[in-house]
């Protein structure tokens, strides 16, 4: 559709189609190498019975695991006869490796093509697939109480945002996402099809660098729910509200260019109430992530980031054994290192 609208336009101003899509592609190709002290997201008092039941590892000898993540990016513009508007095609794919977890061997990718016509003016399509991402061992409720099985789910996830100028140097983003969350076998009884809003309020500081607030509300349908064997008895149905808090220092310190800091916290509650089960009902989480990273251009091709994250969920129960068994924290490094080159033979 979109290479008929720009056809149409290029008959119309008696251009040829290929005046458009001449020009250069921009390809990156990176390295993440980093560190996760919890892999599993285990609480402190799953960890001490690890050590009695090794099944609840899935295998593995260690909470930790080093990582290494490889990504490739394409882009692509393609300017209208307004040269102030153009539309913007962007893909990117990873592969993500775990040394100490071989469960979590995964690879994801997306699309996305934007229109801008103006400062701060934009549309956007993007489509994400997460291919069966590995979470941890789960106990397979349809047919035993003790019985361990690997537990990965799959994300496809399709949103549209909207940008547009508020005042000089502050504009708004709305976005509306729908994400189909879908497990594989045994654990089709999680199905979720989770639909998104959010606003995001940006404003730059001149001579400063960027911040912005973000404000999320979600709710997710277990689509499952009461279709399949014994464990979909339960409904895992939830709604949350997330803020997020991002600030950018671009005028650098000392020999770094850039460097950020983020705050994230997402409430999540859970619709799950079944007579008998404390574990399940009645629980709700308060999820907190913290994030400071640093960015170093060390040449026109070659870029350099560092980020150091924390995680700590906190689970609430009118139980407290089940909050001190959900509860966990974690910690996350990594460096990347991006190298970009630019295709042009037209």
């Amino acid at each position: 559709m979109k290479i008929i609208v720009i056809l149409f336009i290029s008959l119309l101003n008696g251009q040829n189609l290929l005046d458009y899509l001449s020009g250069p592609i921009t390809l990156k190709i990176g390295l993440i190498n980093g560190y996760d002290d919890n892999v599993l997201h285990f609480s402190d008092i799953e960890k001490s019975q690890a050590s009695t039941n090794k099944y609840i590892m899935g295998g593995v000898n260690t909470f930790d695991s080093h990582f290494t993540r490889y990504f490739v990016t394409a882009e692509k513009r393609i300017h209208l006869a307004d040269r102030s508007k153009y539309i913007h095609f962007y893909t990117r794919t990873n592969i993500s490796n775990y040394s100490h977890n071989d469960n979590r061997h995964h690879w994801s990718g997306n699309l996305k093509t934007t229109y801008r016509w103006g400062p701060y003016r934009k549309i956007a399509y993007s489509l994400r697939h997460l291919n069966s991402y590995y979470t941890r061992h789960y106990i397979d409720r349809d047919i035993s109480n003790y019985i361990l099985q690997p537990c990965n789910f799959t994300d496809r996830e399709q949103y549209i945002e909207f940008s547009y100028p508020i005042k000089r140097d502050q504009w708004m983003s709305i976005l509306l996402s729908y994400n189909q969350r879908y497990y594989d076998i045994p654990f089709v009884e999680f199905d979720l099809d989770i639909l998104s809003s959010s606003l995001k309020i940006n404003r730059r500081l001149r001579n400063v660098g960027s911040i912005a607030i973000v404000l999320n509300f979600g709710t997710a349908n277990n689509l499952t729910f009461g279709k399949t064997a014994k464990a979909g008895l339960l409904d895992r149905s939830y709604k949350n509200f997330e803020w997020y808090v991002p600030f950018t220092y671009s005028r650098g310190i000392g020999v770094l260019d850039k460097v950020g800091f983020s705050m994230r916290q997402d409430f999540r509650y859970y619709k799950a109430e079944e007579e008998g089960d404390q574990l399940h009902s009645g629980r709700n989480h308060i999820d907190n992530k913290m994030n400071i990273w640093v960015e170093k251009k060390i040449n026109e091709k070659l870029l350099v980031k560092t980020s150091l994250r924390y995680r700590y969920r906190l689970t609430e129960s009118q139980f407290d054994w089940v909050s001190t068994l959900r509860t966990f924290h974690q910690w996350q490094a990594w460096i990347s290192i991006e190298w970009k080159m630019v295709y042009d033979r037209y």
